[in-house]
């Protein structure tokens, strides 16, 4: 789902139709990677599109001792949070159904959201005073190096441990 929204176009339509990824899927998000982290081989750009749902995903998995999700489920949650901070209600909305759909987690367990929150502020990627965050404008419509501010985070946090 992260590169398909990444990528947008027919990609995300085959994503979104739903079913089980099969060879064209997987191929289509194995290019996407490749093209992006051709253009941007130092990660100092457009590569860390890449990076969508990962801060908050990252937070998560530390939070719960790396125990508790695996990498996708943590970078799903993450995603439904990057998807709030981007203030798309629809595809929000429409991502959690194909969480659901496969059966993946689309609530926080094991950690509060103040604890996630914390982990984020200490990101690796942190510059200043904040962490980048990678937001979706639409899916193909995917940016790095976004501002978010911090109560904004922890309310998206908080609705994922509902």
């Amino acid at each position: 789902m992260k590169t398909a929204l990444i990528a947008g176009g027919s990609l995300w339509a085959r994503v979104r139709a739903g079913g089980e990824p099969d060879d064209d899927v997987i191929l289509g998000c194995l290019r996407t990677k490749l093209a992006v982290v051709a253009e941007d081989e130092r990660d100092d750009g457009r590569r860390q599109v890449l990076n969508l749902g990962h801060t908050v995903g990252h937070a998560i998995e530390a939070a719960t001792g790396y125990a508790r999700y695996r990498h996708g489920e943590a970078v799903g949650l993450g995603l439904l949070c990057a998807l709030r901070l981007s203030d798309r209600d629809a595809l929000h909305a429409e991502v959690g159904e194909l969480l659901a759909a496969r059966g993946l987690p689309q609530r926080l367990e094991g950690a509060t959201p103040a604890e996630v929150a914390a982990l984020v502020s200490r990101d690796k990627k942190r510059k200043g005073d904040g962490v980048p965050f990678v937001l979706v404008a639409a899916p193909g419509e995917v940016t790095p190096g976004h501002e978010v501010d911090p109560q904004a985070l922890l309310a998206a946090i908080e609705e994922i441990a509902r």
